[in-house]
């Protein structure tokens, strides 16, 4: 998961990535659950059976149930964001397909937007049409649900992260900043924090997240946040005390929107917040080569912590990765044979900076 909210484009267009990765945007098929009485018994249960094998990583079954789901703007969305797991290509020519079947439906432009905006990031002599279907995306499913801050967010980070002749318009994301504060108060600050970070004001950025830890004192992933950035600056003296204090912060109170039938955000954005700010006192203690022990304490909390979150595994560390930094804190400590039986166990699978840490540390031992 990048921590940043925006990439490079490859023709050195930015556009946006949002606060979370893709596949997370698009796995809650939370267009599902607003709509469940008016979708047949059968299409439900599809769907929440395409639900659970996406969890498990089992994209193409999934889509196989898929198929035989009723074309309605639920049964698109999941179809969507199961493609976008499986082929980029596919989930574009389903987002075309999905809003010119239901041109009302906000949440499918949307979706259209991003799987847009994460095929400019992968063309290079297409970025510039991508981006303005993402641009016009975003735009569409903000007139169709003016009170959706998650639309107005999109659109804000995209005027922000794209350049003049992509679209980009600073004043014009300064308008939706001012309409998502009016919406809601603590998105209100979170965008602003972001707005600041994508403008490169630093300094109001870090304040703002300083506000923002007083004024919201629940708010785990306000100091989670504000640890990472200290982090990216290689200052782990100011960064390694708030990822504890995040760790350390009460877990969040697990509940289900009463509207939607999903998983509360504010459970998600906190419980993936104390989860994450484990794992980087793990790596902090790699990256410094100090407190080991604390390092190799907060790793157990985080496995442990894990299976009993009740996130998929979108919002969750990479486990896989955290293994191996648990190797590293082992052979700081000296433990090399703990570190040898663990690193057996790591699989690396596609993951190149994975494999070539994992050959790094065989090396070592």
């Amino acid at each position: 998961m990048s921590l940043l909210p925006y990439n490079i484009l490859p023709a050195g267009i930015f556009l946006i990535l949002f606060s979370v990765s893709l596949s997370a945007s698009l796995s809650s098929f939370s267009v599902f659950a607003a709509t469940q009485k008016s979708l047949p018994l059968d299409a439900n249960s599809i769907v929440l059976k395409a639900k659970a094998l996406n969890a498990q990583g089992k994209y193409k079954d999934a889509f196989t149930l898929l198929k035989a789901a009723p074309k309605n703007p639920a049964s698109y969305a999941a179809i969507i964001s199961n493609l976008a797991n499986i082929d980029m290509d596919d989930a574009e020519e389903a987002a075309n397909e999905a809003v010119s079947a239901f041109p009302k439906s906000a949440k499918l432009h949307y979706l259209r937007g991003v799987i847009m905006g994460n095929q400019a990031q992968r063309s290079i002599f297409s970025a510039l049409g991508y981006a303005e279907k993402s641009l016009n995306s975003f735009v569409k499913a903000t007139e169709l649900e003016p009170t959706m801050v998650k639309y107005r967010k999109a659109l804000m980070s995209f005027y922000l992260a794209a350049p003049s002749i992509a679209g980009g318009d600073e004043e014009l994301a300064l308008v939706q900043l001012k309409a998502i504060q009016k919406a809601d108060a603590l998105e209100g600050v979170s965008s602003q924090v972001a707005f600041y970070q994508m403008t490169n004001k630093p300094e109001k950025a870090t304040q703002a997240l300083q506000k923002a830890i007083t004024d919201f004192p629940y708010e785990i992933n306000f100091v989670f946040r504000l640890a990472t950035y200290y982090a990216q600056q290689e200052d782990y003296k100011q960064a390694l005390p708030l990822f504890q204090q995040a760790a350390e912060m009460p877990k969040p109170e697990f509940a289900i929107d009463p509207i939607t039938g999903e998983t509360q955000n504010s459970y998600i954005r906190n419980m993936s917040a104390k989860l994450n700010a484990l794992y980087q006192v793990g790596r902090t203690a790699v990256v410094t080569n100090e407190n080991t022990e604390e390092g190799l304490a907060a790793m157990d909390k985080l496995q442990a912590a894990v299976e009993s979150s009740k996130l998929d595994t979108n919002n969750l560390p990479n486990m896989e990765w955290a293994k191996a930094r648990i190797v590293e804190l082992y052979i700081q400590s000296g433990d090399k044979k703990a570190a040898s039986d663990l690193l057996m166990s790591v699989l690396v699978t596609d993951n190149k900076n994975l494999k070539k840490q994992v050959h790094k540390l065989k090396k070592q031992l």
